[in-house]
């Protein structure tokens, strides 16, 4: 084969009016497939669903193209594939398995945010509609004046998260680092949560040396310490309780958040940073979210150099652990 097939991007297979393989680039070896060798049958190694109708156009005169999973022994990937005849018959396998990826998860995107911003808009407009009847009792317009605020502030808030998880993603996040008091900052924490967990009637608990300090992005901390506390509010029981407590460690300060709600199961812990991923406990409690907050979380601990853990039991609770070195 012309060396110069070994340069290209697709990996290239040459086979006989028997499928036999006669030659092979390198990329479709170090790339596709380890453990292939002339002699053999190309469907001994690969297989796609459309390969006998692309063999049968090839033989035909006529070029085959489509995009199409394609199994290299076990491993799966998304190609664009080509088959044509020359002088032998050339099979062309271009990978698009990240591109089908992004294009899947820009459709996810689409639809995650669609129903999210929806949902509050429907509500709020019908909200408006009570309010603007005349027959409307005016104590009544007053509750449904709150409850149609509650909705634009969760809107609000679903922005929030959209565009500082861009921001950070795209590595526009500016650091302002400073001497940050750990106690007062989570106790500010817990009192702007206060809206989730009173209505619970819950117990938030703090445990921090009133003068412990850290030298660090007092901005990135409070976003992870509120987003992590309010996680821990949303899947707890009424009238349970969550402890937050810091310590320093060496010479981090190490922050944790322990609840004993209903947990995550262990075979969806590996994916609970990625964003729009809702783990089944959100089904079973009904709490509301998009996915994004630990993904920001995770973003965040990037930004201060801060190490992350969870240990969860699942039907008992969680308890997420922030580590975060001392900058200065």
């Amino acid at each position: 084969m012309d060396k110069i097939f070994d340069f290209v991007d697709e990996g290239l297979i040459v086979t006989n009016d028997r499928l036999v393989i006669l030659d092979f680039n390198t990329t479709l070896r170090d790339n596709f497939i380890s453990e292939i060798e002339t002699g053999t049958k190309i469907l001994e190694i690969i297989s796609f669903p459309e390969i006998n109708e692309a063999f049968e156009n090839a033989s035909s005169g006529y070029t085959f193209s489509k995009r199409t999973p394609v199994y290299f022994g076990l491993k799966r990937k998304e190609c664009e594939v080509t088959v044509l005849r020359e002088e032998h018959i050339y099979w062309l396998f271009k990978d698009i398995t990240a591109q089908e990826a992004l294009k899947n998860a820009k459709a996810d995107f689409i639809s995650a945010v669609s129903h999210e911003f929806m949902t509050p808009i429907s509500v709020v407009k019908g909200f408006l509609e009570i309010i603007k009847d005349s027959n409307t009792p005016p104590h009544m317009k007053n509750d449904y004046f709150e409850r149609a605020t509650a909705q634009l502030n969760r809107l609000e808030k679903l922005l929030d998260q959209l565009l500082s998880l861009s921001e950070l993603e795209m590595k526009r996040y500016k650091s302002s680092f400073s001497t940050v008091n750990v106690s007062q900052l989570l106790s500010e924490a817990k009192e702007e949560m206060a809206y989730r967990w009173k209505p619970k009637k819950m117990q938030i608990l703090v445990d921090s040396d009133e003068f412990l300090f850290i030298y660090t992005d007092g901005s990135a901390l409070y976003r992870i310490v509120t987003n992590l506390l309010s996680n821990a509010i949303k899947y707890s029981y009424e009238n349970g309780k969550v402890m937050i407590s810091a310590k320093e460690k060496g010479e981090s300060v190490e922050i944790s958040i322990e609840d004993h709600g209903i947990g995550i199961k262990e075979k969806e812990l590996p994916r609970i940073f990625e964003r729009f991923y809702r783990a089944s406990n959100c089904s079973q409690t009904g709490a509301k979210g998009m996915g994004l907050g630990l993904a920001l979380v995770k973003h965040l601990c990037e930004i201060l150099n801060a190490k992350i853990s969870i240990e969860s039991k699942y039907t008992l609770g969680t308890s997420v652990t922030v580590l975060i070195p001392n900058s200065k």
